[in-house]
């Protein structure tokens, strides 16, 4: 069978099945092959089950019962894991190594060329008794470890500003509170794409495996990822299932392996602003333990489609996205929601994280009105200026609309 990006019609001999998170290339602006994987995909292959990682580039990739032959070229990467730890053998001629790890092994591949790789994974796992490990072609030799390397928190970003020190709060709800358990029980598999049918709402999302689901925004960003087949390979599902999984509007652009998290915006029924969220990995998990399980991978079509708003300073600025309908069931814009400055003071200062050890960075008066995107559990609002965030207020003085 042979993988091709934007060709799903093709007879396949495996099932593959398009998956959630991480990974990819340098530079694809002019390397992005025909099999390129912007989320993860599954290969069952008779020894078991190994994943391609999401954002891997190729020229082609076909499969048979036993091997995968990857076609790359220069700029391109392509990297595969097993799950269950197998020998990921190549041809002699590749000189590729894998590396053995205590939850996986992994063979990552990359060329000055245009090469063709044979991965044939053998039934053994890495580091079993009796078996040396190793992998890679001739010349090269092999190299493995069966014991585990710490694996550091994700760095979205340097931290630049200060970071609020009020008490975290979660950007959403996790799927757990939803009533989630796993997607076998919604009969949904990692990487449907899903609308619900009878309902005012008619988008269509991609689900992970942890029970996140992220909307394609604007028709234009759907068409985006051809290889999902258009909006005529999108499942339907009921309402209460789409419900039960939490919408995520973090991203990262795989594509180019940026590592900075951005969080959406939306600013209208089909617009959005993205922000990046300049904040530590560490300090990102210590706000939202689930915040990792909540970043989708988007390719550079899509993160060149939004505008750029100022870097969030803080998980607890990222708005959750909602949507409301009207009375004729057409989907509208986003609910805005407002406060007021009391009259009781003379004026209010805006400070940069929701806490009175913010920095005072403004002042506004009695009377104004200013939309907010989040209220931490202080009591402190994260108001708006001009739609964009702009710094916080205590809910003391003001009065919700």
């Amino acid at each position: 069978m042979q993988l091709i990006k934007n060709k799903p019609s093709l007879s396949l001999l495996l099932i593959i099945l398009v998956v959630g998170l991480y990974a990819v290339g340098i530079n694809y602006a002019n390397a992005v092959g025909d099999a390129y994987f912007p989320q993860a995909t599954t290969v069952a292959l008779d020894v078991g089950n190994l994943t391609i990682v999401a954002g891997s580039d190729a020229d082609t990739v076909v499969t048979t019962s036993t091997t995968i032959t990857i076609t790359i070229s220069t700029g391109q990467t392509f990297t595969l894991e097993s799950s269950d730890r197998k020998l990921l053998e190549n041809d002699s001629a590749s000189s590729y190594t894998y590396e053995c790890l205590s939850d996986k092994s992994t063979i990552k591949l990359t060329s000055t060329t245009t090469r063709t790789v044979i991965i044939t994974p053998s039934a053994t796992a890495c580091g079993t008794p009796g078996n040396s490990g190793g992998g890679g072609g001739g010349g090269g030799g092999t190299t493995t470890s069966t014991t585990a390397t710490p694996t550091p928190t994700p760095t979205l970003s340097p931290i630049a500003t200060p970071i609020s020190t009020s008490a975290p709060i979660s950007m959403g709800p996790t799927p757990v509170s939803r009533g989630f358990t796993n997607l076998a029980v919604l009969k949904l598999k990692e990487g449907d794409v899903i609308s619900a049918s009878g309902s005012s709402d008619p988008d269509v999302y991609i689900v992970n495996a942890w029970g996140y689901k992220r909307l394609f925004l604007n028709p234009v960003i759907f068409k985006f990822y051809g290889h999902l087949g258009g909006f005529s390979k999108v499942k339907t599902t009921v309402v209460k299932t789409r419900d039960t999984l939490v919408t995520s509007g973090l991203f990262r652009n795989c594509e180019t392996d940026d590592k900075k998290v951005y969080g959406v915006e939306t600013t209208g029924e089909d617009t959005g602003i993205l922000h990046w969220v300049n904040t530590t990995g560490a300090q990102a998990v210590a706000d939202d333990s689930n915040f990792f399980k909540k970043v989708f991978c988007i390719n550079s079509n899509e993160f060149n489609w939004y505008k750029q708003g100022i870097p969030y300073t803080s998980v607890n600025q990222i708005p959750a996205y909602t949507r409301t309908t009207s009375t004729s069931g057409s989907p509208i814009s986003v609910v805005l929601k407002k406060v007021k400055v009391m009259n009781t003071v003379p004026w209010l200062n805006v400070r940069d994280s929701g806490s009175l050890s913010g920095k005072v960075i403004a002042q506004v008066l009695p009377g104004e009105e200013y939309e907010f995107s989040t209220k931490n559990s202080g009591g402190w609002y994260n108001i708006k200026k001009g739609g964009v965030v702009w710094g916080w207020v205590s809910g003391q003085y003001v009065t919700e609309k």
